[in-house]
């Protein structure tokens, strides 16, 4: 009898499946931006280990974006915001993921980017990826752009104390 009360013990917890912790993914809505995320995960990957002819990866996290062209023109190139918050929702920085391709109407493509932040491991398991259209630019030149203080408000919801430099794109000289 003991032996047959372990066994369907057992059965029942082989069936209940694993809970695991994952990193979350937000994507932030844009009433009116020309692109959909229709997709969107942030995860951490781990350093791997290097060789005598490769320095290996370091840590960095993985944005993977899935996008549909929602307006009536063709989209010839494209930037996706990306942001991270570690377990303690400390803004760990931004960046656009680029990508200069025709996306006809209605199409969807996908995109990933990879960010190295210092302290990546800190997103690892309970971390918070964000992602929202930043800019698109259509085959007739004209140019769309997110309003940054509606995601600076959304992004808020986070970190209180992020400010608008914060999002700003940051230009190499």
């Amino acid at each position: 009898m003991k032996i047959c009360r372990h066994t369907i013990a057992l059965a029942i917890l082989a069936t209940v499946p694993s809970i695991a912790v994952a990193e979350s993914a937000v994507t932030l809505r844009q009433a009116n931006a020309p692109l959909t995320l229709t997709q969107y995960s942030a995860s951490f990957v781990g350093e791997t280990s290097s060789s005598r002819y490769s320095s290996g990866n370091p840590d960095q996290i993985i944005h993977s974006v899935t996008y549909t062209n929602a307006s009536n023109k063709k989209i010839v190139a494209l930037q996706i915001g990306l942001a991270s918050f570690d377990a303690f929702n400390g803004f760990m920085g931004r960046f656009s993921g680029w990508a200069t391709e025709t996306v006809a109407v209605g199409e969807s493509k996908k995109g990933e980017w990879n960010q190295r932040p210092y302290a990546a491991f800190s997103f690892k398991g309970y971390g918070t990826g964000v992602a929202y259209v930043n800019a698109v630019r259509f085959d007739d030149g004209s140019i769309w752009r997110a309003n940054l203080k509606e995601i600076l408000s959304e992004m808020q919801k986070f970190e209180k104390e992020l400010k608008a430099e914060d999002l700003a794109e940051k230009k190499g000289k």
